[in-house]
């Protein structure tokens, strides 16, 4: 009984520390250009803003548009990693984006957009 009682305790903790983990998608929520450095691109959008199945970032006219897309996850607890943002257009029309850290990343385009969490 002394052996069952330690594997559920030990069981247990693992599940909390599961728990606790960071997300696996670490684009989740709202971004703004980093202009705390280099001067970025004048190009880069902003914000941009992502959901759980969502991206939403201004057009040309600087108009919120909304599409659906699909993300591929690397590691979200080592840095440097990278999500891969898919639209429904497949797999050739996806946009990288570099993590520095959990709060820090750069949209892996020619423009080289630097991003920070708002």
């Amino acid at each position: 009984m002394k052996k069952f009682a330690s594997a559920f305790v030990i069981l247990l903790c693992m599940a909390a520390a599961a728990c606790k983990a960071a997300p696996s998608n670490l684009l989740i929520g709202t971004w703004k250009v980093d202009r705390s450095g280099v001067a970025p691109n004048p190009g880069c959008p902003e914000p941009l803003t992502f959901g759980e199945k969502t991206r939403t970032e201004p057009d040309v006219n600087g108009q919120s548009n909304t599409i659906p897309v699909t993300y591929v996850a690397g590691e979200s607890t080592t840095f440097p990693t990278v999500v891969y943002v898919m639209t429904d257009a497949g797999i050739e029309f996806h946009t990288t984006f570099r993590f520095l850290s959990k709060d820090k990343m750069i949209m892996d385009t020619a423009a080289q957009c630097p991003y920070v969490r708002q």
